[in-house]
């Protein structure tokens, strides 16, 4: 028997699931699942592992590379505000209330441009600024609508707001945190946000503009471990989470065993147990190729 089947069978004594983010993780600098990545996974898959894709993606976003590895569990999308099987109604939603959504019409006001996300459509409105049509051509099934009237207010997992960054910046406050701060602190409290550049996807890797994605206030991605235990007896002690960015931070926080990409940002290899080589040198692969070491035995990212 090869090494690696020997550390798989040895992992699936300790554990039960694996949650594995999408981008920066499983996915390339391009884009894509490599032979070799495709491999690694569907070994863990066939040693009796739960392997649930965990993205901040909606579940349009998830469904091609779910079918592609051959999965048959459910996944789990919006940074765990929509939980269910591929092409099927969530088990766990946790939308945006509707006067979330008026609370945050100033914010959505000051944004270029912005996006209303229900399940599988994003809604927007058309807007002056250049980059506006790529971003909506990049996203899956979006819908213009004629004017903010028309946008919906009812069963939205996300909003997603686009600011441009100005060339001279000079250290003001940012205009995703201007505009957050209109909120009221009462509303702040009931919706989770977070923000990055977009410059961190291949195709926008010189864009100036930065994403505010708003979202109904959960536990974010570590929704997916109250999920496996309510669902399926899985302990968050017995789940691996394997993740790249700060969105993946709850879900590596709570489980039993946290693993970040080589590429991670430095605050989600602070909190992993292991790390691994970046998403494209293929770290998964590598790291089931060595027979899945584990931090007992003094693999590389073992914390002091």
């Amino acid at each position: 028997m090869r090494a690696p089947e020997l550390g798989l069978g040895r992992l699936r004594e300790q554990f039960d699931a694996v949650l594995l983010d999408m981008d920066g993780t499983l996915l390339d600098d391009h884009g894509q699942v490599t032979p070799r990545t495709h491999r690694a996974v569907r070994q863990l898959a066939d040693a009796g592992l739960m392997v649930v894709l965990c993205t901040g993606r909606s579940p349009q976003g998830v469904s091609e590379v779910h079918d592609d590895l051959g999965l048959e569990t459910p996944i789990v999308a919006y940074n765990g505000s929509w939980i269910g099987p591929a092409g099927g109604e969530p088990e766990r939603l946790i939308d945006l209330a509707p006067e979330r959504v008026h609370d945050l019409a100033p914010v959505e006001a000051r944004a270029d441009f912005g996006f209303r996300h229900e399940a599988t459509t994003k809604w927007t409105v058309a807007s002056e600024h250049a980059d506006h049509p790529s971003v909506a051509a990049w996203y899956s099934n979006v819908r213009f609508a004629e004017g903010w009237h028309e946008m919906p207010l009812h069963g939205l997992l996300r909003m997603t707001l686009f600011f441009d960054l100005p060339v001279a910046f000079d250290g003001e406050v940012p205009p995703h945190e201007s505009a957050w701060s209109v909120l009221s602190a009462e509303a702040a409290a009931q919706l989770r946000r977070e923000t990055f550049p977009l410059s961190l996807f291949r195709p926008y890797r010189h864009s100036r503009l930065h994403m505010l994605e708003i979202q109904a206030a959960s536990r974010g991605k570590a929704e997916a471990l109250v999920w496996l235990a309510e669902r399926h007896g899985v302990p968050a002690e017995r789940a691996i989470a394997i993740g790249d960015h700060v969105n993946d931070l709850p879900m590596l926080e709570a489980a039993g065993l946290a693993i970040a990409m080589g590429n991670a940002v430095a605050a989600a290899k602070a909190h992993a147990d292991l790390v691994l080589a970046s998403n494209d040198e293929d770290g998964i692969a590598q790291w089931v190729e060595q027979g899945a070491p584990l931090p007992t035995d003094g693999a590389a990212g073992e914390r002091a």
